[in-house]
């Protein structure tokens, strides 16, 4: 697999990355509020499915890039 056809892996991934990035900082934006505590384990919840989605393929990727590439 060329470099030029990796791209078409990359660009994906790096958008899913960034949704990641925003979904993060919305999921921990307000710590004040009152509801926070008992939100809390949806948060766990939410942000461990959003850094398993993202992480995982972006690992496997990453040793596909280096075995095939």
């Amino acid at each position: 697999m060329t470099s030029d056809q990796m791209i078409y892996y990359l660009i994906p991934a790096a958008i899913i990355c960034i949704i990641a990035l925003i979904l993060t900082i919305k999921i921990g934006i307000d710590p004040d509020d009152k509801d926070y505590d008992r939100k809390t384990k949806s948060h766990f919840t939410n942000m461990s499915v959003i850094y398993a989605v993202t992480f995982i393929p972006a690992l496997i990727l990453t040793v596909v890039y280096f075995i095939y590439g």
